[in-house]
């Protein structure tokens, strides 16, 4: 009997060499049953959403697109999965303001998104399908081993590009440049266009090359910052971004000299949000 794996594919460039060779060149392949998933959360930058539309015309692949939304049956918190396709996958972070509407404005305090957003949908569709007891496999190269999960065997992750494929970030950038398309996408941006996780440099970057996109987290903030439903231990306003900085903090930040924004990022983390946010 095959074994099962889902690819979780994040829509990033790593992401998308390890499903092509998970599909195309392990030797194992024809073992295990596999099945791939695209978790949409409506704030996928749309170059992401192309490239990840493009990935399945132009090898022939089979990607389930999904969207987690509050579920409506029962009491308390539950996500269901919502199937949609390139054409109507949301664009305007419909999920993502359904999440927050009910459990508040996600932060390093609260980082609760990836989860709510990526894995329990992807969760529920495996269990809408009869796909059970199934292994992860999740995009981590081996020149990102501090990624890992410690329990990932209890878990049932795999990390083909840090185990039986190593693969660094250089490799990965060879292999496109090989390719006839791939995502064309400014590295500021990751997938979550202005994801909390993104340091302030980044964020900055981001503001002066293209301030409409903070118009979604500015209203967000506007319409929830004082929205607390999980009693936490904190004063509002919650806002999105590190120390809880708001939008209006980022613009701010924006206006400040390099050496000043220097001084103030010399110790967030550096490549806080690479192209993913995974999600096991």
């Amino acid at each position: 009997m095959k074994q099962r794996l889902l690819i979780s594919f994040s829509g990033g460039r790593t992401s998308a060499y390890m499903m092509w060779w998970l599909l195309n060149e392990w030797e194992d392949r024809h073992n295990w049953e596999m099945i791939v998933v695209f978790a949409n959360t409506g704030k996928e930058a749309e170059e992401t959403l192309f490239f990840v539309d493009e990935c399945a015309q132009e090898w022939g692949i089979y990607i389930v697109w999904v969207e987690g939304y509050p579920s409506k049956k029962g009491k308390g918190w539950s996500v269901e999965h919502k199937v949609v396709t390139y054409e109507t996958a949301s664009r305007n972070g419909e999920p993502f303001e359904a999440l927050i509407s009910r459990l508040g404005i996600p932060s390093e305090n609260a980082p609760f998104c990836s989860y709510q957003l990526k894995r329990l949908p992807i969760e529920s569709y495996c269990k809408s399908i009869g796909f059970t007891k199934f292994h992860k496999a999740i995009g981590i190269r081996i020149d990102e081993s501090e990624r890992l999960n410690k329990d990932w065997k209890r878990k049932k992750i795999f990390y083909p590009l840090a185990g039986i494929n190593p693969t660094r970030k250089r490799d990965v950038v060879l292999w496109w440049q090989k390719q006839s398309f791939g995502l064309q996408i400014h590295n500021d941006e990751g997938n979550c266009d202005n994801c909390w996780k993104k340091d302030f440099p980044r964020l900055v970057r981001n503001m002066i090359r293209n301030p409409k996109s903070f118009d979604w987290w500015t209203e967000m903030e506007l319409k929830y910052g004082d929205f607390n439903p999980r009693n936490l231990e904190l004063t509002p306003p919650f806002n999105f971004f590190r120390g809880n900085k708001s939008t209006f903090d980022i613009r701010q930040l924006a206006e400040m000299s390099q050496a000043e924004l220097k001084q103030m990022s010399m110790f967030d983390i550096q490549d806080g949000c690479g192209e993913s946010c995974e999600v096991f």
